[in-house]
């Protein structure tokens, strides 16, 4: 009997691919063919996969943490070795407070290692992780925890426990909250539910709870649910994408296989990207396993301007952002250089464009000229300061994914001497799809990783279509939605992306498009746009349209038409004010009836003519008081905003309703959302500049 037979004898019986309960196991696709590496790949738990590496590098560092007055100059090392004693520990902590089997643990905390300890003992323990963002309000933990059927949460402080302490009469589930880091308030480690880690974790535990963890872990099989990943729709609350254990260590066994160079025990990472999001959990938990890696945990101010620092300490060998790590490092960049002296700016702009020459031929498969190369080489010498100052000198993998990546940022990275990496991955896929480790062009997401069968599905005529996705790493389903988790997986076990793209010559996917309608920021936030709008609508019953703007953004932007009538033959908006909306202004003293009185515009547009309604688009010189009570309506509505991602920022107003005959509105009357966009570019990019 090999390894697969023996490992498919412990997978729990299952009569589905799918399942939206936490009791319920799945079959597991193992027919999907793999090759080289990940052809006999057997299903395995996760405790089990850690247990091995950890005996496998039990002396090599593992964590690395930040520790003011301990330590080795202020910073906290781990070996394997030691990793699993903690775990081991935090297991029976979780079991002692009463975490049960088959139910979840909240984890409401910026990255620490007491996050890694927390989410295996959790699932040696026979429970389910399920990570909450930090920035998330009360009532969005509540809904995290209350559809996670959570027993435990772990908090990271003070004020995450103040959100618990709001919200924990209304999960009857919720038997313990355990803070981390202090200081405490009075009720901690006094009141019967509410803990501090520190005094868990020094406590010695009866031989009966170890012999009860380890009956626990001879329960956990690979094919049931290990982790939740809370992501959102385009409308309503976010939701619970159930990923198996084999879905986790496959799809991290599957991107190591297609990694470059990789030195086994001796790579070195930095966790700062949020753990609730699934990039962060493969790169950073499960990559550096298969790695026998070490990673680095940066500050809670990593992204304000300190994660620098922990590169400089950590010496990354590989690191992966959102676009907006890279877009915050470039613009630290560029301000530095803008204070150098003439000389050193021209020097380092030939040095740039030397070196990007270069890369781009290597990338485009062209063999350098001697003198290409001899110019990269001295290049290359200037650049290199600038590498060591950001901690990235031993840096050897630099990727990128969770939004698109814009192209002249890459042509700014390149001429440093950095080939960003676009990678393509989904929550539902249990992480990554595509891998960009061997470049060849600027443009695509690389080619998909071993295990994951990926096509496009009805590609018009120049290939492009819905992109679709099967394979062993694909969710189990969302939690308790069964009518969502058919939509998403056909009955063929195919993924619905929503996504459109195509494969280039090379084999590489292109993303082109987005079908549904989720906004994706530069930080990597995904933003549900009808919900906030609604919001934004509820409040100001002068609004007919609001429109999200957001994507591939450092923050949500919103325009806004005003309800006026409309000609009852041709729909076309007319310039006269809807009763509501004249009642609406009377309460803020304003008496205009006329849409053009109010925002000082032409009375007529000639519509549907879209030259006049951008040329008054540009022109709206609106009343104060209106703006004053519109930004009022905004703020109000960001207040049920699920996180600080997800609060709208500025504002423009429009000159009409969206019509069908203003092309606004497509025959449904639901808002195409493109044409918008198009129609009002110069509008949207003056609330970016």
């Amino acid at each position: 009997m090999n390894d697969i037979d023996l490992e498919r004898s412990n997978l729990k019986p299952a009569t589905s691919y799918i399942s939206t309960s936490l009791h319920e196991a799945v079959k597991l696709r193992l027919d999907v063919v793999a090759t080289g590496a990940m052809a006999e790949v057997p299903p395995q738990t996760i405790p089990r996969r850690f247990q091995d590496v950890c005996q496998q590098y039990a002396d090599h560092p593992a964590l690395v943490w930040e520790t003011p007055g301990k330590g080795t100059n202020g910073w906290t090392t781990l070996t394997y070795a030691d990793y699993q004693r903690r775990v081991e520990q935090t297991a029976l902590m979780l079991l002692d407070v009463g975490l049960e089997e088959r139910s979840s643990l909240g984890v409401l905390a910026f990255n620490c290692p007491e996050w890694f300890f927390a989410e295996l003992g959790a699932m040696r323990a026979g429970a389910v992780v399920a990570g909450i963002y930090p920035s998330n309000s009360a009532e969005a933990v509540r809904h995290v925890l209350a559809t996670s059927e959570a027993t435990v949460c772990v908090v990271d402080d003070a004020q995450q426990m103040a959100k618990l302490r709001a919200i924990k009469d209304k999960l009857p589930r919720l038997k313990a909250v355990i803070q981390l880091h202090g200081p405490y308030e009075a009720f901690v480690d006094k009141q019967e539910g509410y803990y501090s880690w520190q005094q868990l974790e020094e406590k010695t535990y009866s031989a009966a709870l170890k012999q009860e963890l380890l009956d626990r872990e001879s329960r956990v099989y690979a094919n049931e649910c290990a982790m939740l990943i809370f992501t959102s729709g385009t409308v309503g609350l976010p939701k619970a994408v159930m990923l198996t254990h084999d879905s986790i260590v496959f799809n991290a066994k599957s991107a190591s296989a297609c990694m470059k160079d990789v030195q086994e025990g001796a790579e070195s990472m930095v966790s700062f990207l949020p753990l609730s999001h699934i990039a962060a959990q493969i790169f950073d938990v499960f990559l550096s396993l298969e790695h026998g890696g070490c990673v680095t945990f940066a500050d809670k101010d990593a992204l304000k301007g300190t994660l620098v620092r922990t590169f400089q300490k950590a010496k990354p060998t590989r690191i992966f952002g959102v676009p907006r790590v890279f877009e915050k490092f470039q613009e630290r960049l560029v301000a530095a250089e803008a204070k150098a002296k003439p000389y050193s700016r021209l020097l380092l702009s030939k040095a740039r464009a030397a070196v990007s020459e270069y890369q781009l031929a290597v990338i485009a498969g062209e063999k350098p000229s001697l003198y290409a190369t001899t110019k990269y080489w001295l290049a290359s010498r200037m650049i290199r300061p600038i590498r060591q100052m950001m901690g990235l000198d031993n840096c050897r993998s630099f990727l990128t994914g969770g939004a698109p990546t814009s192209d002249e940022m890459k042509n700014f990275f390149l001429g440093l001497d950095i080939a960003l990496g676009e990678c393509y991955g989904m929550s539902e896929t249990g992480g990554a799809i595509t891998l960009n480790s061997e470049i060849s062009n600027l443009f695509s997401s690389g080619q998909p990783i071993a295990g994951v069968e990926v096509k496009v599905q009805e590609p018009d005529a120049s290939g492009k279509g819905e992109i679709v996705l099967r394979g062993r790493s694909n969710f189990m389903g969302y939690l308790g939605q069964q009518e969502k988790t058919e939509e998403t997986i056909n009955a063929d076990g195919w993924l619905l992306s929503g996504d459109l793209g195509y494969f280039d010559t090379h084999g590489n996917l292109v993303i082109s498009g987005r079908l549904k309608e989720l906004i994706i920021t530069a930080g990597g936030e995904n933003i549900p746009p009808v919900h906030i709008e609604e919001l934004i609508k509820e409040e100001l019953p002068c609004v007919a349209n609001a429109l999200l703007v957001g994507d591939h953004r450092k923050y949500l932007t919103v325009l806004l038409s005003l309800k006026t009538k409309s000609d009852p033959a041709t729909g076309i908006p007319l310039d006269g004010l809807r009763e509501e909306t004249i009642e609406w202004l009377h309460e803020l003293d304003i008496n205009q009836t006329r849409l053009s009185e109010l925002l000082n515009i032409p009375a007529d547009l000639h519509l549907p003519n879209e030259t006049t309604a951008i040329s008054a688009a540009l022109q709206i010189s609106a009343e104060p008081k209106l703006l004053e009570a519109i930004e009022a309506g905004i703020k109000r509505a960001n207040k049920n905003a699920i996180s600080n991602a997800q609060r709208v920022q500025k504002f423009a107003l429009i000159p009409h309703e969206f019509s069908l005959a203003t092309g606004e509105l497509g025959p449904t009357l639901k808002i195409r959302r493109n044409i918008v966009h198009a129609k009002y570019a110069p509008i949207i990019e003056r609330l970016y500049n």
